[in-house]
């Protein structure tokens, strides 16, 4: 069993048997934490929309506290420097820190995306990794999101996930589900979380209905507000 709980944007937070995953907060309201499990915080790149120097707040609120952060971040921000632990990655790296072992995709936004597997359970958090399609930019500059997205989940083909935190942005309007649907299509994740949505709520119901009956493996779970929580076996 495992909870994942939905504080805002591409904010989530995973609580296993023995430790927490904090994955792109940056707003919202943070449950309480209990003390005596470990808290990773995961921050995929420096945008104002994944990362606060508010994190640096948790630094005393459980036990144990790690901040494993895009390379991206020590550029951007100070504030990583009064933290006791702080790991920086680039993509394709692997690293175990604690008990997660951490692997990541490189973004073709910004930053990296994070799979990590910690306590039986093997956690995708995309960052702004996406197929990102936008309206009136260049042919060439569409078609190279395309190909990286592509390039970066096929690295993903052969390992069951159970929770994966996916892009699904509405700003994109028809091709904002592109990225989603290509990683259902190729990716085995039990429970498929979307996320980057800007609390656009009715776009998430909608996909859902639209593509869960084409998923054999994997739920497509209903985001409806802040605060959310799933609890999942």
């Amino acid at each position: 069993m495992f909870c994942v709980t939905y504080i805002k944007h591409s904010g989530f937070l995973v609580e296993t048997d023995h430790s927490y995953l904090l994955f792109d907060y940056w707003n919202g309201t943070i449950p309480s934490l209990r003390y005596d499990k470990a808290l990773y915080i995961f921050s995929s790149h420096a945008h104002h929309d994944h990362y606060s120097n508010d994190i640096f707040k948790l630094e005393q609120s459980c036990k144990k506290v790690c901040y494993i952060m895009s390379d991206d971040i020590r550029d951007n921000s100070t504030a990583w420097r009064k933290a006791e632990y702080v790991e920086f990655m680039g993509a394709h790296e692997s690293r175990t820190i604690g008990s997660c072992e951490i692997t990541t995709l490189k973004s073709n936004d910004e930053g990296v995306a994070f799979l990590v597997k910690v306590d039986g359970l093997m956690i995708y958090h995309a960052g702004d990794l996406h197929w990102w399609d936008w309206p009136g930019e260049p042919d060439e500059d569409n078609l190279f999101m395309e190909r990286t997205y592509k390039e970066e989940i096929a690295r993903l083909s052969d390992i069951e996930i159970d929770a994966a935190f996916v892009v699904l942005d509405p700003r994109q309007e028809g091709s904002g589900g592109w990225g989603m649907k290509h990683f259902l299509k190729n990716v085995r994740a039990h429970y498929i979380f979307p996320m980057h949505c800007w609390e656009d709520y009715q776009l998430i119901e909608d996909f859902k209905k639209e593509n869960d009956h084409k998923i054999v493996t994997g739920q497509i779970m209903k985001i409806e507000k802040p605060g959310q929580e799933f609890h999942l076996a």
